[in-house]
């Protein structure tokens, strides 16, 4: 019974420690904030434009496709963790609608909002060549 109990409790201790591991990575960033500057695609050529934000789960890459200086297509090519789809078309439809990074962010979502809006923020960042 003793060995049982032993057992029991390094697994129960084990669950615990595992638990808080994966608390402290999802709360990693929370409150942060992720500056934008409301950039749009006036200025710019035709053409496909990458940009990334680097910022722990909520890194991300995507792909901006400008025609006749409008936003036309938002591509995700590297998603962040913990995360839906259907947040992130969203957050593309708001960018879309609005023509720019200066749009509305998901209520709750703050902080995966605004690194999504970053990445395409750095991806309409005129190109110096």
């Amino acid at each position: 019974m003793r060995k049982f109990l032993k057992v029991f409790g390094v697994l129960i201790g084990l669950l615990l420690i595992v638990s808080l591991g994966m608390f402290v990575y999802t709360a990693r960033g929370v409150g942060k904030d992720i500056p934008l500057e409301g950039r749009s695609a006036v200025g710019l050529e035709d053409g496909r434009y990458q940009g990334e934000y680097e910022g722990g789960r909520w890194s991300n890459k995507v792909e901006v496709v400008v025609e006749d200086e409008e936003i036309i297509e938002i591509i995700i090519i590297d998603d962040m963790r913990l995360t839906t789809s259907s947040f992130s078309q969203e957050i593309i439809e708001n960018v879309l609608t609005d023509q720019q990074t200066d749009t509305d962010v998901i209520t709750g979502s703050t902080v995966t909002s605004r690194a999504y809006l970053k990445a395409i923020e750095n991806a309409l960042e005129p190109q110096v060549e």
